[in-house]
């Protein structure tokens, strides 16, 4: 089901009821896309932005410089005081994430900092920088409700949708929620058009996502290598198609990221061995500079921080279950299953199961370390391939994967080594909603520079 082959029998991740065509999880762009021609059409915009050597160091210079501005507003707020950081992250990768797809700092971690953590500062700005403040954290918290609002339309069908109460009244907020969000991500779409078409032809053009959906196959194409020759995939975009890749990109990019992050901060402060290892390899790539920014190399160097993303992730996955249906007749687990047949891989069972994982219920990063240098770890080595997901699988594997293992890793390496960490209640368990995907939202801690 997770074959790389386009000729697999599964190329679909699930139907498109009337619930999610309802909220706007179309079958266009990338992610939900059942048609293979149009899904192959728009997976190769991602390709040719997100998937090359450049994407990399654009996304690392970036993220430092975000990381830099995120130092900042942690100082100020001192080391007694208790942070969310679910909602520092989602800002943080939502910043990421507009960044990237539009080319403009959408400024999500000052204004959350400025309209949440300290509104007595707010007041000092000027009335300008007070709306673009307000509008970013507004929009922020319209992705965050939108995805927690997936499962009404996934589960519920339209009469209960429409009838019930308590569920009635939710829906209502949801729709509402969704027609801003995406009415503010068409405006966006609209002002981007225009700044390009007031673009004099002798000079550039942003380098971004969505010039680069908008260009695409035009005569002002951004996008210098192609990576197809197939003339179905050289025509320009729709605007629906340019909307929903955009979309998609955003809230893909938002909370899935962020979740993961705070699933790893979690982990590492219930295993301080575990933390002390990691520490130790920052330090060996860092040494005793706090202040030099995260290269490519040093994102390479740091083997045993990969490891700890993948040990968190097989102990809580953010996306835990990946569907899959059928476009023939399959012989699955010894049984014959029909055309259309829908199949779910839970993830969360499946990487803890004792027949493919040494001790699968110990957080134990070594499994994923340097292990073929090792004669431990017998059943990983032999079942790693087949029973490991963290971006899904095969041709429907995330596009934004190499972004997610970037912003994931340079966090990582940001707070341990800059700063000591505390859970503000460490016998409480981790609080996330479970819907779609895996997502925390509030984990509270501590935190104080780490050389004090």
């Amino acid at each position: 089901m997770n074959s790389n082959s386009t000729k697999t029998k599964y190329p679909i991740r699930f139907n498109n009821t009337e619930g999610l065509i309802e909220y706007g999880i179309s079958a266009v762009g990338v992610g939900h896309n059942n048609n293979p021609k149009s899904w192959k059409y728009n997976r190769e915009f991602f390709t040719q932005s997100l998937l090359t050597p450049k994407f990399d160091y654009q996304a690392i210079e970036w993220t430092n410089e975000l990381l830099t501005e995120l130092e900042s507003y942690l100082n100020k707020i001192g080391e007694n005081q208790q942070v969310d950081l679910g909602k520092w992250m989602h800002r943080f990768t939502n910043e990421i994430i507009f960044k990237i797809a539009t080319g403009v700092k959408n400024n999500s971690v000052a204004a959350y900092y400025y309209t949440v953590v300290a509104p007595e500062s707010f007041k000092y700005l000027n009335e300008n920088e007070q709306k673009k403040l307000k509008h970013s954290e507004d929009f922020v918290q319209s992705i965050v409700t939108y995805m927690g609002g997936v499962g009404y339309f996934f589960v519920f069908n339209k009469f209960i949708r429409n009838n019930f109460p308590f569920i009635r009244g939710k829906v209502k907020k949801l729709l509402e929620n969704k027609n801003y969000l995406f009415n503010e991500i068409k405006k966006f779409i609209k002002e981007r058009r225009i700044e390009i078409e007031n673009t004099p032809l002798d000079q550039p053009l942003r380098h971004d996502l969505l010039t680069s959906h908008i260009t695409g196959n035009t005569p002002r194409d951004i996008n210098i290598i192609k990576h197809s020759d197939d003339v179905d995939l050289l025509r320009p975009m729709t605007d629906k198609e340019i909307f929903s890749n955009i979309f998609e990109s955003l809230i893909a990019g938002t909370d899935t990221s962020a979740s993961m992050f705070c699933f790893i901060i979690y982990y590492l402060e219930h295993n301080p061995e575990v933390k002390k290892r990691l520490r130790q390899e920052i330090d060996e790539v860092f040494g005793n500079d706090l202040t030099r920014p995260i290269t490519c190399k040093d994102l390479e160097e740091l083997q045993y921080c990969d490891a700890v993303i993948k040990e968190v992730n097989r102990h809580s996955p953010v996306a835990f279950s990946i569907g899959r249906v059928s476009t023939e007749t399959d012989n699955v687990g010894g049984y014959q299953w029909p055309k259309g047949t829908v199949f779910n891989m839970y993830w969360g069972s499946i990487m803890k199961n004792k027949n493919y994982w040494t001790d699968p219920d110990k957080f134990d990063p070594g499994r994923f370390y340097k292990i073929e240098e090792s004669d431990k770890y017998l059943l990983e080595k032999k079942n790693f391939k087949n029973t490991y997901s963290m971006f899904g699988g095969g041709i429907r594997k995330c596009p934004g994967r190499k972004l997610a293992i970037i912003e994931l890793k340079c966090l990582t390496t940001f707070f341990y080594r800059n700063y000591n960490i505390d859970l503000v209640d460490m016998n409480a368990p981790i609080k996330y909603k479970s819907g779609f995907i895996n997502a925390c939202h509030e984990l509270v801690v501590r935190i104080k520079p780490r050389n004090s």
